[in-house]
Parts: structure tokens; sequence; C-alpha cells
């Protein structure tokens, strides 16, 4: 009982402008991940976990800059509670700080390949995907470094789309969409390929924000108050 508590008061989230909340655990999962479209409707390509620099642009684009330079870090997300960017850099979380400077590092928690998203009824709490266990989803404590592994049922179609999608790239705000797409240009021997983060508002059209010309810019987040991206560039 006391487990089944301790998942339930971890899954609630409530993200401002968004429908309110389903009861379904699948529902606040797509939520925290910022997937607001069922998963069937959505086909992200495979995320790509090559480690780099953090670096953060405005959602307009331009104004671009490196939060790190010392490069090995990976799923950056951005804090509801003060801004700052989390990121993994081999298997420790690290907290950088907004406006850049040295990381932190908060917890080594072996077995997370992937930081998906904050929790917003509790700002510490992050949905993770695992490798290996019972359970490919779990939610870390930032305050304690504590993973619970979380119900996911391997049988329904549902739920083996959901993590698909969350092992993907396209993230879904409210009317505001982040993806990456792969970007060419011909070389002196060979063509040049490298990918780049978009954004599209509503009907508007897609806009290339990163302009990475030559290095990978994947693993895009959003800020809370939609103003920034955080993202890794792949040198």
């Amino acid at each position: 009982m006391k487990y089944a508590l301790c998942v339930a008061a971890a899954l609630a989230t409530t993200l401002a402008a968004q429908p309110p909340p389903s009861s379904s655990l699948l529902s606040r999962l797509l939520r925290i991940a910022g997937l607001t479209s069922s998963p069937s409707q959505m086909r992200g390509p495979a995320d790509d976990t090559a480690a780099g620099n953090i670096w953060v642009i405005s959602i307009d684009g331009g104004n671009a800059k490196a939060l790190t330079a010392d490069g090995g870090y990976r799923s950056p997300q951005f804090s509801p509670a003060d801004g700052s960017v989390v990121a993994m850099k081999g298997d420790t979380i690290v907290r950088i700080p907004a406006d850049g400077g040295r990381a932190a590092s908060t917890h080594r928690v072996a077995g997370i390949t992937k930081l998906v998203g904050f929790d917003s009824s509790s700002r510490d709490d992050l949905l993770v995907l695992l490798d290996g266990g019972a359970s490919p989803l779990g939610m870390v404590s930032l305050a304690t470094g504590t993973v619970t592994p979380l119900p996911y049922n391997a049988g329904s179609d549902d739920e083996r789309r959901m993590l698909a999608q969350i092992r993907g790239q396209d993230r879904v705000y409210g009317s505001t969409m982040l993806y990456t797409k792969t970007e060419t240009k011909h070389g002196l021997s060979r063509d040049i390929e490298w990918t780049d983060v978009y954004v599209r508002r509503g009907n508007a059209e897609p806009r290339n924000i990163t302009a990475c010309d030559g290095s990978n810019c994947v693993q895009p987040a959003l800020s809370p108050d939609g103003r920034r991206v955080a993202y890794v560039k792949v040198e």
C-alpha cells in the first residue's frame, strides 16, 4: 500500500495550459514527457544517446549560448524550481546554472539512460528511462537519488507506443512542438549531414533555430516559461 501511494504521488502532474489530467498512468506519463498527442499519432526518431555540450537558445532563434565546455553531457531538462539545467554526465546527474558555470554533481545513479521530464507536482522528481530491470521507466528523486520503478505493461500496445515516443526526440508542449531534422550540404568529396532542432508553433511554418552547420544538435527540451530551448551539441 505504501509503495502504491508513493507511486501515485510521484505520478500526479498538472501542467499549465494543458487539458485536465486523465486518471490513467499513460496520460500522466505522456504529459510529463512532453507528449501531449496520442503516441499512436506520432512517430519520432530514435533518440541519439551521443553526448556533447549543453547549449541554450531563445525559442525565436539567436542568442545561442554554451552552458558547458568539457563535453560528455546528455538529456538536458530545465528545472521548474530555479531554471537551471539538469542533465546526465556518465552515470551522474548534474545541475548546471541557468547562465552557465561549473556543473554540480547531485547523485550518481547507475542505469539511467535518459532524463525525460519533471513531474510538475513534485519539482525534485524526474521521469527517467532505465536500462534493465523490471520496468523501463522510473522516477528519480533529485533530493535523495532514489529511483522508483514505475508500472509498465509490455503487453499493452499503447504503452509500447508511449515508450517508443519517450525514446524519441519529438516533444509537444501545448501548441509548441520541438523536433530534430537531418540537414545536408555538399562537401568537396561527399555530402555532409548533421541534425538541427526545429520549432513549430501552432499552424506556423517550422523554423530551424539551431543552424548547427555540421555539428549534430539533438535532445531538445523547452523551458517552463516557453522562452528557451536546451539541447546537446555534439562536435
